[in-house]
């Protein structure tokens, strides 16, 4: 499915195990690298669920980002169960290939993202839970007509670039969007 809200296409797909595979190599570095996933068997199953599409820059070309849609894009903290049971927004977690980090296309993905939430939940706002120290993030949900409406610290489980399982606590903020944000931006 070709989604061209944003300024660049991407075409959307179920996720396969082929991309799931390919994603739980993505190794981030720095203040990111709290966004990597473990390169195992399991962890690319997770990507199976039926809720993760993989988003390429050609009809059927190899995965470049990904979103994901509905729990799996919340924290598991008691203290933001209230937040997360409003339904009326739908939760969603990107990811862009680390390769493509920096070169402009965060807009285009995040815009590409709601365009398909949109197609299956045309009624429902947009959340995003995302670290306070991702700031290109920050500023171009800002500018899509994002609005905080929580902060809290979490303790991350992440690997490394060597594999070994790392935890960092983090400050991180939950964003939402009013379902006609995309038609405004």
């Amino acid at each position: 499915m070709k989604l061209s809200a944003g300024e660049m296409p991407f075409y959307a797909r179920r996720m396969t195990i082929t991309d799931a595979r390919s994603v739980c190599t993505w190794r981030y570095t720095g203040e990111q690298e709290i966004y990597n996933t473990e390169n195992t068997p399991q962890a690319a199953e997770e990507f199976l669920d039926g809720c993760h599409f993989a988003l390429s820059e050609t009809f059927g070309g190899p995965i470049s980002a990904f979103v994901n849609f509905g729990e799996r894009a919340t924290l598991p903290l008691k203290e933001l169960a209230d937040i997360y049971r409003d339904e009326s927004y739908t939760d969603m977690a990107l990811g862009l290939m680390p390769e493509k980090c920096g070169k402009g296309m965060g807009r285009s993905l995040i815009k590409a993202a709601m365009e398909l939430c949109s197609k299956f939940f045309p009624d429902d706002g947009f959340r995003v839970t995302v670290a306070k120290n991702n700031v290109p993030a920050v500023s171009v949900y800002r500018s899509l007509g994002f609005e905080t409406i929580a902060e809290f610290t979490a303790v991350v489980e992440y690997p490394d670039r060597g594999e070994k399982i790392r935890h960092k606590s983090t400050e991180m903020e939950i964003m939402i969007a009013l379902p006609d944000a995309l038609e405004k931006r």
